[in-house]
Order: structure tokens, then sequence, then C-alpha cells
């Protein structure tokens, strides 16, 4: 999908003359994660759309120097929006299509469910068919409870008082959302920390892995199998899984021969005694591999300078 094509559905959904908004709470429980329909009165409910309407506003639709780009293909780059791709969905997102497949949620009762087990805010927006549904992470930070020295002005007095029920504080930032199909990722950071993003990618890493070895291309894979652990290294091994356009599809040789003469690469990728093999007994040297599964090593073909970049889209005439 064209990132303008995006923008298009948004702005079908976020018609302001038709444009409603509902919340709802993913709450933790003994049974697992379940979705409760929030209760809001007018003026919070009329506050908080107009909120988030702004933030989608500012973020995507207005926003020149964003990118959309699949999840599978995430490079390093700042201020862009990937599209989830992958074959393993996280829990958290598959509740965003719950509340477009469901009506009967029951409400969030004071009297029997805890602002301390909300794990996230899910935000409805739209009209009709016209719908888009937001995800948004309910960190510690934003729940301030009464009995942690929280004081306020009392109401009519020149003195203050202490908090009596718990506050939630709700800011209008939101980490995915969804919209016609397909997810969308707008902080990678937090869907790698909190949302059972490893197992995804951990499984996609492993068939990079196992791409690399039959490639024949390294002299030791054992090197890399040593760092899956690392979810930010797995992620770049995910792209030699399916979108690397180095690997499977330029000759070893070809490879090899890049690496010898790149001002960049030789000398820091060690070359196999036999010249057919890379030897990438470093960390470092394990980086740049990845880097150049990617294609990152790219020479300006006005100036004939050499640059290194991860973000890379295609132009089309």
């Amino acid at each position: 999908m064209e990132l303008e094509t995006l923008r298009e559905d948004i702005s079908r959904a976020l018609n302001k003359e038709e444009c409603g908004a509902e919340f709802y709470f993913l709450l933790s429980t003994i049974d697992g994660l379940t979705v409760k329909r929030a209760d809001l009165d007018q003026s919070a409910q009329s506050e908080l759309s107009s909120n988030f309407i702004e933030s989608v506003s500012n973020s995507i639709l207005l926003d020149d120097d964003i990118s959309l780009i699949e999840l599978s293909s995430a490079d390093d780059r700042k201020g862009a929006i990937y599209r989830y791709d992958l074959d393993e969905t996280p829990e958290q997102l598959r509740h965003l299509s719950e509340v477009l497949e469901r009506e009967d949620f029951s409400t969030f009762d004071f009297t029997q469910d805890e602002l301390a087990k909300l794990k996230g805010i899910i935000v409805l927006l739209g009209h009709g068919k016209e719908q888009l549904v937001l995800y948004k992470h309910q960190y510690p930070i934003a729940l301030f409870k009464r009995d942690t020295g929280l004081f306020v002005r009392k109401r009519n007095e020149n003195r203050l008082g202490k908090v009596s029920e718990d506050i939630l504080r709700i800011s209008s930032t939101f980490e995915f959302f969804r919209i016609g199909e397909h997810y969308y990722i707008c902080n990678i950071k937090a869907l790698e920390r909190f949302f059972g993003f490893h197992n995804a990618i951990m499984n996609l890493a492993k068939e990079g892995l196992k791409n690399v070895k039959d490639s024949g291309l390294l002299e030791d894979l054992t090197v890399l199998d040593a760092r899956m652990n690392d979810i930010s290294f797995a992620r770049k091994l995910v792209r030699a899984s399916k979108n690397s356009p180095v690997l499977g599809e330029i000759p070893n040789v070809e490879i090899i021969t890049f690496i010898t003469h790149h001002p960049a690469l030789k000398g820091r990728i060690n070359i196999s005694e036999d010249g057919a093999k890379l030897s990438l007994k470093s960390k470092a040297s394990q980086n740049l591999f990845l880097k150049l599964l990617n294609d990152d090593f790219l020479q300006s073909e006005l100036t004939k300078l050499h640059y290194a970049s991860s973000a890379k889209d295609p132009v089309s005439d």
C-alpha cells in the first residue's frame, strides 16, 4: 500500500463532521487480557476524541517526512510507519480487530475492575464502515495512585487536599493502529519491548539464518546464531529471510570482490584463506555483514562518493 492511499483511507475515517469515538480498556486478568468499554462523560469523550484525531492528523496526514514500509523490511530510519506483514500477530494487535467485530463488551466497573490492571487503551474512530482503531500502551507512570502522596487544591478553597481517588492520565500518543485489513506500527521499540513480538521475529530470523547457511557465504554460522537473543540483531536478520536484495541475488564471488574493494568494508570483514567465504569473528564485522545484506553501501553516481544508507526508497518514473 502506498502512503498516499493509507492517508486517503484515514482521512475518510476522520471526516470531522461524521467521526465519532469509542474508548476501550485492555485489562490483565487471571484469564489473560480482556477488553472492556470505557464509560466517559461527554466533555471527556469530546476532548479525548479531538485530541486523538489531531494526533493522527499531525503524525500521519500532515507529516511530509514519514515513510511507509513493510515491518519485515524495517531499517533504522526515523519517522517510519511499518505495515505488519509477519505471520504471527501479538495479542494486543488482535484486540484491535476485536473492537471492530464485536459490540457486546461489558463496561469497566470501578467496583470490580482496577486501573492498576490496565495494559492499554483502544480508541475506535470513524463512522459507518470507515473505521480506524488506535492502540495506546498504558505505561505505569500514567497512573497516579491515591496513596502515593498526591495533593490537589480543594474545590473553592485556598488549600491542598489529599487525592482520594486514583488518577489516570491519557495522552493522545499511540503505538499501533489498524485500518482496513492491515495493522500498522508507529513505535517499533514498543513492539519489541512489550508486545510478544520476540517469537514472531525469532522464527523469521531463524529462516534468515538458514538462508545465510544455504548461501555458503559464511565460514562459521555459529557467530550469528549466538546473537539471536538480541532482538534488535534478530530483527535485522529478518531481512535476510524475506527482503535481502543481495543474498541469493548476487553471486558470492561478486559479494567478496565488492567487500575487498569497498573502503568501508575491506579489512573489516575478513575473507577465508581460500578466498571463497567470509569470516565474521567480531560483532563489528557481523553488523557490517547485515548492512551488506541490506545493500546499505552505496555510491553516488554524481559525486562517486561512498555512503552507508539504511533508508532506501525505490525511485519510480
